[in-house]
């Protein structure tokens, strides 16, 4: 009777219009209803980082996978108006989002190196990342950034002395020891070229980026300021206009 049975169900199914339907779907859903293992069936979990971390990778993927799919119609889209761009199909969308987030990788790679030459050693690597040093700005005071500058101040002058009122030719020349051009909030004072130590109200050396938003200034009449960025920078320029 069952064996009886089996070829008339098999073709009713076969002529079924689920049978339209993709394997792949039937197959996630078929997975997506199962529940937990039973009758002592190897059960494989993940801890919590790892789930973590595969919730993470699953998350990029369909975000890949929908931009592509969105580049893929503006493309298409924006060639209705421009007949010279190819047609895009969905395999080359893939391609092109991959391209186009290796080129950023490679721009913020490099935005990265030169925050690093511009402040060295204000960073230290944290995984895949940065931080800040423990040390930097955020335990400085300025009663100790001003004292820091107070002694290179003192420095500059006694070389001026020793060389006809000349200020050094650039940091870390001879003469000044180079600790002392080193900030310690991470990087090197800066020092304007032309500026003669003794007199007058121009920058003669400044803190560098790494300072934040108001930086210290030495003039060349010896007092010691601090400007705003966007006041020191003009400031700057006036100086070499001049």
């Amino acid at each position: 009777m069952v064996a009886g049975r089996i070829g008339p169900v098999v073709f009713s199914i076969s002529q079924h219009p689920m049978k339209r339907f993709p394997a792949g779907l039937v197959l996630c859903l078929w997975l997506a209803a199962l529940g937990s293992a039973q009758a002592g069936m190897t059960v494989i979990t993940l801890t919590d980082m790892a789930r973590a971390r595969l919730d993470a990778l699953s998350f990029f993927l369909v975000a890949y996978l929908v931009i592509a799919w969105a580049v893929k119609g503006l493309w298409n889209h924006l060639g209705k108006s421009f007949p010279s761009l190819p047609r895009l199909d969905y395999r080359r969308a893939l391609g092109l989002v991959f391209l186009t987030g290796l080129l950023f990788y490679v721009v913020l790679t490099m935005i990265s190196g030169a925050r690093e030459l511009l402040t060295p050693g204000a960073w230290e690597k944290q995984g895949i990342g940065y931080r800040t040093r423990e040390g930097g700005m955020a335990v400085l005071t300025k009663e100790e950034r001003r004292s820091s500058l107070r002694e290179l101040q003192d420095a500059l002058w006694a070389y001026a002395k020793a060389h006809d009122g000349k200020a050094p030719p650039g940091a870390l020349a001879e003469g000044i020891e180079p600790e002392l051009w080193r900030f310690p909030g991470g990087g090197l004072y800066c020092l304007m070229p032309g500026v003669r130590p003794g007199g007058g109200r121009e920058v003669l050396v400044y803190e560098p980026s790494a300072a934040g938003g108001r930086r210290f200034v030495l003039l060349a009449d010896g007092t010691i300021e601090d400007r705003a960025e966007g006041t020191l920078k003009r400031q700057l320029d006036e100086q070499w206009k001049k």
